[in-house]
């Protein structure tokens, strides 16, 4: 028998879509929530080089916590948040799932556009600022 006529590859590809658009939704949610915050610390940190190397060693440190660490590190922060949102506003939120997956994602990408931010606005020539 081969493995393409195997019923279960069949619902495994019937499922793909569902999947990848999931995938894709946590992803842009990161790398968006990721940009939004680290962004503006870059451009804030560029003049202020002691703002720039605490930036920069906090996104190296977190960068360096394995993935399963970290989601495993949210799960309890989550848990006593969603119980305050719970008792104040009466909304509750899944401590497992979606949140912690974009949580860690966009703390992953907070390194490289930290970094790449500074650097690029170090090597604009002063004189194109200037005129700027």
């Amino acid at each position: 028998m081969s493995w393409l006529s195997d019923p279960r590859f069949a619902e495994a590809l019937s499922h793909l879509a569902d999947y990848l658009g999931s995938h894709l939704r946590v992803s842009i949610a990161a790398l968006a929530l990721g940009l939004a915050v680290s962004f503006p610390l870059a451009l804030a940190a560029r003049n202020t080089p002691s703002l720039r190397n605490l930036l920069l060693g906090l996104a190296s440190v977190v960068q360096t916590v394995p993935g399963l660490a970290l989601l495993a590190l949210f799960y309890p922060l989550l848990l006593a948040l969603a119980a305050l949102s719970l008792r104040w506003f009466g909304l509750s939120f899944s401590a497992f799932g979606f949140l912690p997956a974009v949580l860690a994602l966009a703390l992953y990408s907070m390194l490289p556009v930290l970094r790449n931010t500074i650097t690029g606005l170090d090597g604009v020539d002063a004189g194109l600022i200037e005129a700027a």
